[in-house]
């Protein structure tokens, strides 16, 4: 090999030219050595299509995910088992579920869990129970002794097998009721829940296998349109009024290495949350990845989509679950926040 002198002047030139084509790499967000904490690239995101995932449907639809360099991969689960799974073992980055699953996840020590963002929180009327008319029940204290039909249990397992007597919310809808029955001072033990399918829930209803039913939207609008159903209580009000349901989580691990990605995406999720604030572009993503009919969607009560992360908001889930006897030691979201 033959070394070629190079001039002090021509070796300061290449040296300056070096430093500006670094600066450039660092503010467009690459690393000069490609290193993990790079931003762009792909993302691949777990969800339960639903109302708290449409923002991400919407900034997908809209190119929010790629003006920010960033190719987002939705991949569609049934239930959050499989999705937390696939969060587990890496074949998804980022997961959106609710609150209480994977907050129990982390604090039971299944994973070590980073919060993203917040995805969905509770308004008035989006998580209720209703009964049929003429039967008698029309406040909360009449729910004493009688079945109730909720959503199935997800990552919370039964504490004692039995769900119907279980003493400890089993889900945040089971977590957010027994809280507003203990402060309209309802004995939460005295109401039998029933885990049921949500797709049965209505039929249940109708047929008198159970008194009431706890229901989230679209399921809601159903009961009211189909059976005439009534709310009893809303049971996102009082201690759990605007309560955050559900958010975008991904390993600590995968945090750590892939900061610069999660902020972008973080940024283009907060474009997307803003733009869900408008009914229209809402009503017409739904139907696309829900199965929700377009009159549902018309028709449904939504939530919030914040466009930033209130840890003392979600604090509340946290301290509800704690308090309830679901986690046995004090959860802190601000570290989960932190990675």
């Amino acid at each position: 090999m033959r070394l070629v002198q190079v001039s002090a002047r021509e070796s300061a030139s290449r040296l300056a030219l070096a430093v500006i084509s670094a600066a450039v790499l660092a503010v467009s967000g690459c690393s000069v050595f490609g290193g993990s904490g790079a931003g762009g690239g792909q993302l691949t995101v777990g969800i339960m299509p639903g109302i708290d995932s449409a923002p991400l449907r919407i900034g997908i639809q809209d190119g929010l995910f790629r003006d920010h360099g960033l190719d987002v991969v939705v991949k569609n689960y049934t239930s959050l088992q499989p999705e937390f799974q696939a969060l587990k073992s890496g074949s998804v980055d980022i997961a959106v579920g609710d609150y209480a699953d994977f907050f129990y996840e982390d604090a039971v020590g299944k994973a070590s869990l980073h919060l993203i963002a917040d995805g969905y929180d509770a308004a008035s009327n989006t998580m209720e129970v209703l009964a049929l008319p003429g039967s008698g029940i029309t406040t909360p204290q009449a729910l004493d002794n009688k079945v109730v039909a909720t959503p199935e249990p997800q990552l919370i397992p039964s504490l004692n097998g039995s769900y119907a007597t279980d003493t400890v919310p089993y889900s945040l809808e089971t977590l957010a009721t027994e809280s507003v029955l203990g402060s309209d001072g309802v004995t939460p033990t005295g109401v039998t829940w029933k885990p049921t399918p949500m797709q049965d829930m209505i039929r249940e209803l109708r047929s008198g296998q159970v008194s009431a039913i706890l229901a989230t939207e679209p399921y809601i609008i159903q009961a009211e349109s189909q059976l005439g159903a009534i709310e009893v209580m809303d049971s996102c009000s009082g201690i759990t009024a605007n309560l955050p349901l559900s958010g975008y989580f991904s390993l600590a691990a995968f945090s750590q290495a892939h900061s610069a990605q999660l902020q972008q995406f973080r940024a283009a999720l907060t474009s997307a949350q803003a733009d869900a604030a408008n009914r229209g572009p809402l009503q017409t993503v739904l139907p696309h990845f829900t199965g929700m009919s377009s009159q549902d969607a018309d028709l449904v009560t939504f939530g919030s989509f914040p466009t930033s992360l209130g840890i003392g908001q979600i604090q509340r889930v946290a301290d509800l679950m704690y308090t309830s006897g679901l986690i046995s030691n004090p959860l802190s979201v601000s570290r989960m926040a932190r990675g």
